[in-house]
């Protein structure tokens, strides 16, 4: 009998990109408890199926195997009040509405995002950097920006993953500055060391097969560690964004 089982990658994904919130209008609970003193992290969201997983659910789709209708393309993460409406009101909630919800979801996300932004200081992109680093020193590249068109196009970066990239390079100048006292104040080969750490993470997906936006995901993912706090979320991407424009993320031409 097929199992719900979702890989690593999945996992990721559906709570990275949610930022571990209910997706259902209106709702927008969160779902992920981080762990206390006494507790370890609580999950109290549902991993819900777009198309169902089983043949005789809502909203099935007979002619999809089971590693379609477990990819993160199909999933939906809802609090479990809003997975039983769904799935109780079937008609209501079709396949097609559930995606425009996933997707309006990811938007307001974008939303939030740009809104912190412009309030990045050092001691966000600190926190960042310094659970990246890793303790071994990159290959010196020349640091050059590239046109992030040109590396869009090549990596096969669509259009939402754009738009992020273009999000957080409103920041490169504070994250160059930021890199700079670093290297000049702290730790010579602090930069070097940061992009080592995103290589490896780079290399780790790479070698499991993954490209284009489901790979961005995932460095995105490993650049807040998780993080539900917008603040951290938009630091991290201001991280990825320079390291990317500047070779350092990325196929380069």
């Amino acid at each position: 009998m097929a199992t719900r089982s979702y890989s690593e990658q999945t996992i990721k994904q559906l709570f990275g990109s949610t930022a571990g919130r209910c997706c259902f209008p209106g709702c927008g609970k969160n779902v992920i408890h981080a762990q206390t003193r006494r507790s370890s992290t609580a999950i109290t969201g549902d991993i819900a199926h777009i198309k169902a997983f089983s043949a005789n659910g809502p909203r099935a789709d007979v002619d999809l195997d089971i590693k379609t209708r477990n990819s993160f393309e199909n999933l939906l993460l809802l609090c479990a009040a809003c997975h039983r409406l769904v799935d109780g009101q079937p008609e209501e909630y079709t396949d097609d509405v559930l995606l425009a919800i996933k997707n309006k979801h990811l938007d307001w996300i974008a939303s939030r995002l740009e809104r912190e932004m412009n309030d990045i200081s050092f001691a966000e992109l600190d926190l960042i950097c310094k659970r990246i680093i890793s303790s071994s020193i990159a290959e010196s590249t020349a640091l050059l920006a590239t046109p992030p068109a040109e590396k869009l196009a090549l990596n096969g970066l669509g259009m939402r993953t754009e738009k992020k990239i273009r999000l957080g390079l409103m920041q490169a100048p504070q994250v160059s500055l930021f890199l700079t006292n670093m290297a000049t104040h702290v730790d010579a080969d602090f930069p070097a060391r940061l992009v080592a750490g995103f290589r490896m993470e780079y290399q780790r997906w790479w070698e499991e097969g993954l490209r284009g936006d489901d790979l961005f995901l995932l460095i995105e993912m490993f650049a807040t560690g998780g993080a539900q706090d917008f603040e951290k979320q938009a630091a991290g991407l201001a991280v990825i964004a320079h390291l990317f424009q500047v070779c350092d993320l990325f196929e380069a031409a």
